[in-house]
């Protein structure tokens, strides 16, 4: 079974940014109510292949990517809005 990756928050040149995020749910079990906390997970993917994952902010992984596109010598091809929106050196 593929394992679900989530919503897509933003792309930088060939990589994604998606993140899954879990509902905080409550249940009646035994007559008691019993809740779980929701939680977010922050995952980077290069086309289906997931290269790194569980982080919890999306800027950080935004950055991740940058670096990762600086050692590949492609970091001109990222655009300026996204530079600009998660401030990435």
């Amino acid at each position: 079974m593929m394992e679900k990756r989530g919503h897509h928050i933003c792309k930088m040149v060939n990589y994604n940014v998606r993140q899954k995020i879990t509902q905080e749910t409550i249940k009646k079990v035994g007559g008691k109510l019993v809740s779980t906390p929701g939680s977010s997970e922050v995952m980077i993917y290069k086309s289906k292949e997931k290269v790194e994952g569980g982080m919890k902010d999306i800027g950080k992984a935004a950055q991740k990517i940058y670096e990762l596109l600086k050692r590949e010598g492609s970091e001109t091809y990222v655009a300026k809005k996204l530079i600009r929106k998660y401030g990435l050196v």
